[in-house]
Parts: structure tokens; C-alpha cells; sequence
């Protein structure tokens, strides 16, 4: 007779073989690609073969991990449905506005006014943070993204339509 842990070891297995797959023919797919293309691509694909692969080993293994008490998760009591909606429409608007702003400015600029304005009236923070945040946020970015690996970090549509 199995126990549960031994049960349970099987699919988490054969789900990390299936993630350690994708991440195998990710990196395969970035392979051709010039280097500074494939950066991105190879170290995520990299992580989650390691990743996947450690998952596998302990699964099998048995020492992967021990099933924990049960959990009642019963959500009725928490908010009223109506702070949890516009809580939801709140996080989808930040995002939805990062992707909006990356498309018509860049990535660079929409980044660092995403952790401006997020910190600024989302989280609450003075002035100083979070021009202090954006300005170390820009820093970084530049400098190790463009300056340091010399990545070509695309221009949003404004930038092409005012031919920048």
C-alpha cells in the first residue's frame, strides 16, 4: 500500500519533467539566436531546467515536498465582494497601464514611471521616495541593461513615430 506522500510523488514528478521539457526546448529555440538576443531567454530557460530537475530528483527521491494539514479556505467572511472587485480592477489597471505605457514610451521610461507613480499614490510614499526609487530604478536599468550588457531595449511607438 502507497502512502499519500508516495501518491503524491508521481504527478509532481512527471509535472516537473514536463516544465524540465519546456525549459530544455526554450533554451534549445534560443540557441541560434545572436547572444545578446538569447540572454534572457537562456538564463530563465537555464533556471527552470535546474529548477525542474531538482524538483524531479526530490520528488522521486521521496523527500520531495511533505503534504501539509489541510487548509479551510473559505473566502465568504474575508472583504465584501465589492473591495475584493476593486482591488482586482486596481492591480489589472497598474498592469494594463505598464504595458500601455511600454508599448507608446519603452520599456526604460515605463518602468520607471510604473515605480514613481505606483509608490506614489498606490502605496502612499512622499515625494522623495519615490522620485529617490524611480531615480535608483533608472540608474540600474540603464546602467546594467544599456550600459553594461549593451542590450537594445526597444523604443515605444511614439519614439518611432517621432523617428527616435
Amino acid at each position: 500500500m502507497r502512502s499519500e506522500r508516495g501518491e503524491r510523488s508521481i504527478p509532481e514528478a512527471l509535472f516537473s519533467a514536463l516544465l524540465l521539457a519546456l525549459g530544455l526546448w526554450a533554451f534549445a529555440l534560443a540557441a541560434p539566436w545572436p547572444i545578446k538576443a538569447a540572454l534572457y531567454p537562456r538564463a530563465m530557460a537555464g533556471a527552470v531546467v535546474v529548477a525542474c530537475a531538482a524538483c524531479c530528483v526530490l520528488a522521486l527521491s521521496g523527500r520531495g515536498e511533505k503534504p501539509g494539514s489541510r487548509v479551510d479556505l473559505s473566502f465568504e467572511h474575508d472583504l465584501p465582494p465589492e473591495v475584493v472587485r476593486r482591488r482586482t480592477l486596481e492591480a489589472c489597471a497598474w498592469v494594463g497601464g505598464f504595458l500601455v505605457a511600454g508599448w507608446l514610451v519603452g520599456l526604460l521610461p515605463a518602468m520607471v514611471v510604473l515605480v514613481l507613480a505606483y509608490l506614489r499614490w498606490a502605496g502612499g510614499e512622499s515625494w522623495t521616495f519615490s522620485l529617490g526609487a524611480a531615480a535608483v530604478t533608472w540608474v540600474a536599468l540603464e546602467g546594467f541593461m544599456v550600459r553594461l550588457l549593451h542590450l537594445p531595449i526597444p523604443t515605444g511607438v511614439l519614439g518611432v513615430w517621432l523617428g527616435r
